[in-house]
């Protein structure tokens, strides 16, 4: 962090230097302004002028938004500035000239996570912030003027969002005079690429010295140039206490940055185990919970389980969803109604539930053994081999949907509440038809 602040010094020292050189009056060349920094002069005054008044009309968050893009491009023209009077510099110095270009972006889309879910403008922040990345075009040495062309195409996407929702509100001219003035910055600035940047910046190829070989001044000394004297003994050497011993890890400024951001969302209540353990009311098995896995409050989860014939779930809404995953030789009862049940990848499973409001679905499962005691409108049966489904006289009307499966079978009650067990079609002939000039598909007889 240190060394990156001591760039930025430089960076701030040579474009003063420079800016002085300029304004100064000196002789030669060097006091002249470059021909491509003045044609950015212009481009700014035709093209970002105008986006910046366009804005200023609608208010709020588009005339910030603009606001901060004008102070891009002036960050911009301070590289324009170096990049006349010095020699292509190395990667790691260009990135460091280029810092605070990336930090208004930043803020950019700072002030876009601002803006309220009800705003009018959320199109126009949307398409603020992905048309400023243009400014990256330094990036692309071989092709920047692609790269402004694909940019636009980027932000074309919102700005026809925003003449669609605006089309018949109040401000629907201002609106589309904002879309034609954003859009002309992208124009103007191909046109100023091609012109004078075709193949990345320009730097003075006449001057040896490159960027990086710029004569900074140099860090002052410390006031101190001796060790201080060792702290005296202590009478007694004792050891040191158990915490002190591991010693502390450097820790870069991004990783902090990102480890804050990081615990500010895994301490949100959401991420809260134990708020939503109580949600996950299980009973006999306890509840397992996966690194990565977040359990949402709208379902309830049984994994894992291995020869546990009476899981119960009880205690359930009409809203919630039972999910079952990887259980082996067990059994499920479900006593209340609920929206759907849900099983993936189990093996000799059985499940009793009372009702459910949108269906049950297999999936990836083995051998496994389905009665509804109430109403089912829909079974769905994926990957599954050997599956028996058990039907009350409340679901005969359910529909069955079934694909790649096997062994599948479904029972239906009798008046003295014996079961009748039927097959599901497995297999299929498919024949051309030449009255009807198309292939006819019939289920095969089962044997």
């Amino acid at each position: 962090a240190g060394d990156l602040e001591g760039l930025v010094a430089r960076l701030e020292t040579v474009v003063k230097k420079l800016e002085g050189k300029a304004g100064g009056g000196g002789s030669g060349d060097s006091a002249e302004t470059a021909k491509f920094v003045e044609a950015f002069d212009e481009f700014v005054s035709q093209c970002v002028d105008p986006y910046l008044a366009a804005s200023a009309v609608l208010g709020d968050m588009a005339d910030m938004q603009a606001k901060l893009f004008k102070e891009i491009c002036t960050e911009q023209r301070n590289f324009l500035l170096v990049v006349s009077k010095y020699g292509k510099p190395a990667v790691s110095s260009s990135s460091v000239l280029n810092c605070h270009i990336v930090k208004k972006m930043g803020e950019m889309n700072d002030l876009r996570s601002k803006l309220s879910r009800k705003s009018d403008q959320k199109s126009h922040m949307m398409a603020a912030c992905e048309g400023v990345s243009v400014f990256g075009w330094i990036g692309y040495p071989k092709s920047p003027k692609t790269f402004v062309k694909e940019t636009k195409e980027s932000a074309k996407f919102y700005t026809n969002k925003v003449l669609t929702e605006t089309k018949s509100g109040n401000k629907s001219t201002e609106h589309k005079n904002w879309v034609n003035a954003y859009l002309e910055v992208f124009d103007g600035f191909y046109n100023y690429i091609h012109e004078h940047h075709t193949t990345g910046p320009s730097w003075n190829a006449s001057i040896s010295d490159s960027y990086s070989a710029i004569p900074f001044p140099p860090s002052p000394l410390p006031t101190q140039l001796t060790p201080p004297p060792p702290p005296p003994l202590p009478t007694q050497l004792t050891p040191p206490p158990p915490a002190a011993l591991p010693t502390q890890r450097f820790v870069p400024p991004d990783e902090l940055i990102r480890n804050k951001i990081f615990n500010k969302i895994l301490n949100s209540s959401f991420f809260n185990i134990e708020t939503n353990l109580t949600k996950f009311k299980l009973f006999n098995k306890s509840l397992v919970f996966n690194d990565g896995i977040v359990k949402m409050s709208s379902s309830k989860l049984q994994e894992f389980q291995e020869n546990a014939p009476d899981l119960k779930i009880k205690d359930t809404e009409m809203k919630q969803t039972v999910y079952m995953y990887k259980c082996v030789n067990s059994v499920l009862t479900i006593d209340e109604k609920i929206n759907s049940i849900v099983l993936d990848s189990c093996k000799k499973v059985g499940l009793v539930f009372t009702s459910v409001v949108s269906g049950v679905e297999l999936i990836n499962c083995q051998s496994m053994t389905v009665q509804c005691q109430g109403q089912m409108p829909t079974v769905s049966i994926d990957k599954t081999d050997g599956c028996l489904i058990y039907l009350s006289n409340e679901c005969l009307d359910c529909e069955i949907i079934s694909a790649k499966s096997s062994e599948m079978n479904v029972s239906i009650p009798k008046e003295d509440g014996d079961f009748v067990e039927y097959p599901i079609v497995e297999q299929f002939r498919t024949n051309w038809n030449p009255a009807q000039k198309t292939f006819v598909t019939t289920a095969t007889e089962s044997i």
